[in-house]
């Protein structure tokens, strides 16, 4: 019984990694690079004005890609050796057949 709920906590746990990993992917894909340029947002004063403050600039954008990048890495190396781990299992177990001798 905890054999069952370990695979199954397993599998959910390579599903939601892989979930990650592409939304990962999409988010990197969507913000390349090249075309970084700082977020202005206007921002009213007190007195009622109006001012243009910069909300993410260039340099944290990047920062965050990076990140994003080193983060899409990990997991994927992690997913990788859990399915390896899964894999060795599964051989270890067997096929489950059953010899026809044997039925």
């Amino acid at each position: 019984m905890a054999v069952a709920k370990k695979a199954l906590l397993i599998e959910y746990e390579l599903e939601f990694l892989e979930n990650q990993l592409q939304e990962l992917k999409e988010y990197i894909e969507a913000n390349p690079y090249s075309q970084l340029a700082d977020r202005m947002q206007s921002k009213v004063t007190k007195n009622g004005g109006i001012v243009l403050v910069c909300v993410a600039n260039k340099e944290a954008q990047r920062k965050d890609l990076t990140q994003a990048l080193k983060d899409y890495a990990e997991i994927l190396r992690t997913v990788d050796a859990m399915r390896e781990k899964d894999e060795v299992k599964k051989v270890a177990r067997g096929t489950g057949t059953v010899p026809p001798r044997m039925q």
